[in-house]
Order: structure tokens, then C-alpha cells, then sequence
């Protein structure tokens, strides 16, 4: 199956400074590793510059183990203008040693963000 998670993150003043929409291409099964096209859009009204992007797999589906699957910590250093979209890409693994159950479960996947700039 296809994954596909949206996630926003939140300055400290509690006021939403993105929202990231991920796709997954492809089947995830034990050993193997797919892209993840992530969408990121600007929701303040000035520009905002990312430094990091953390992507965070959870619970899969089924009877697969949490640890079976990982994402990563992407060095992405990019500004987005006011209400602006920008395209980043990362991948998502699946463990050669994860148990079959695993093979097409779905993956919620979360973010979370390095800023920098004024809160």
C-alpha cells in the first residue's frame, strides 16, 4: 500500500509555522527502502527558513514491530516564502530482519522541524 502522512508543526507560541505532506512510493516489505516525496507549505505570512526535518515512523499496522521500520533526520536548509510550497525528499526503510507480517503494512509517519527565524 501507498502511505501517506500529514503532520504540522508548531511554533512555540502555539501558532502553526508549517504543514508537511508525505507520500510514499511503492510497497514497503522486509529489506527495502522507499522515497518519500515531502510537500512542505508555509502557513505564516512571512517567510520561514528549515534547517532540519525529522521524519518519524510509528506503530504499523498489523503485527508488525515498531522497530522494523525507520525514517531519518534530513539536513534540509531551505527557505519558503510567505505561503509558499516546497517540494524535499527523504526515505522510509524497512528492515531486512522485520518478521513477513511486516510486508505491506501500513506506516502513520510524523514530522517535526528545525526553524530559524523569530517565533
Amino acid at each position: 500500500r501507498d502511505v501517506t502522512g500529514v503532520q504540522t508543526c508548531a511554533l512555540p507560541i502555539s501558532r502553526r509555522a508549517i504543514a508537511v505532506t508525505a507520500q510514499v512510493s511503492g510497497l514497503l516489505y522486509p529489506g527495502s527502502v522507499r522515497p518519500v516525496k515531502l510537500r512542505i507549505k508555509n502557513l505564516l505570512s512571512r517567510k520561514v527558513r528549515i534547517l532540519a526535518l525529522q521524519l518519524k515512523t510509528g506503530q504499523p499496522s498489523d503485527h508488525c514491530p515498531a522497530w522494523a521500520v525507520s525514517g531519518g533526520r534530513l539536513t534540509v536548509r531551505m527557505t519558503i516564502a510567505r505561503r509558499g510550497t516546497r517540494t524535499a525528499f527523504a526515505s522510509v526503510r524497512m528492515l531486512a530482519t522485520a518478521p513477513n507480517a511486516c510486508e505491506a503494512a501500513s506506516v502513520p509517519l510524523s514530522f517535526s522541524a528545525t526553524l530559524d527565524g523569530r517565533p
